[in-house]
């Protein structure tokens, strides 16, 4: 039995969407020194920048889907809590990205810095989820505004 609100994308399509995003956002960090060059060049420092963001965007996409897809019908139905449970569902998201993409950092340069506190990534990555679903919504996609999709 399927389910008409799953979200499917093909593998390739979300692969290009995201290096294309990826990019953008790697060049505009890479743009105002968010990260500190410790001395690498700029090309490693981008490439270390960019590796990074395309672990956040790439992973939190899937992390997305298993909500869409998955989680929100085991969940109770009330628009309220369903708000709630989505954002902190965004909060603990970024513990596991905060992770994988600090350790993909750490793969350019043992003496990387720490790239900021989890839970500090967590704010932020909620910022980027409301920001990516306005875009959605003014797309006139299905989004977070339009009924917690």
């Amino acid at each position: 039995m399927g389910n008409s609100e799953k979200n499917t994308e093909s593998f390739v399509h979300t692969v290009i969407r995201t290096i294309i995003t990826t990019t953008i956002i790697a060049a505009i960090l890479y743009g105002v020194h968010v990260f500190p060059s410790s001395g690498k060049s700029k090309l490693v420092l981008f490439e270390m920048i960019w590796s990074a963001v395309f672990c956040i965007v790439f992973c939190g996409h899937w992390l997305e889907l298993l909500f869409i897809n998955r989680i929100k019908f085991y969940l109770p139905q009330n628009m309220l809590s369903l708000y709630f449970i989505r954002i902190v569902y965004w909060f603990l998201c970024a513990m596991p990205l905060f992770f994988a993409a600090n350790l993909i950092a750490d793969l350019f340069s043992p003496q990387t810095a720490q790239m900021g506190r989890w839970w500090m990534l967590g704010f932020f990555y909620i910022g980027i989820q409301l920001l990516m679903h306005a875009i959605m919504q003014v797309r006139f996609k299905k989004s977070f505004y339009n009924g917690v999709y």
